[in-house]
């Protein structure tokens, strides 16, 4: 199982958000969300933790519905790993 990135943004608001879901020193998942704005000090991050790779998974799946909702949009950059990497 490999860690998984997902990034978001929204150009009407010049906004960002990105998720990764990456293993620990201990084995363990964790869910790591960043969000900002440019031209922004605001901004933030969290981390919490995931029962599971699949759970993790489910959980940027969650993220990503609710990106769409709030006007975001896939990076180039995360429509460029899904074409080329993620199959």
């Amino acid at each position: 199982m490999e860690s998984q990135h997902r990034a978001w943004v929204n150009h009407g608001k010049a906004r960002y958000y990105q998720a990764h879901l990456v293993q620990d020193l201990f084995g363990d998942w964790t869910l790591r969300k960043v969000w900002g704005g440019r031209g922004s000090r605001l901004g933030g991050m969290s981390l919490s933790g995931v029962a599971s790779y699949e759970a993790g998974l489910e959980e940027l799946d969650k993220l990503s519905k609710r990106r769409s909702q709030r006007g975001y949009e896939p990076s180039p950059i995360h429509r460029w790993r899904e074409k080329h990497l993620i199959n």
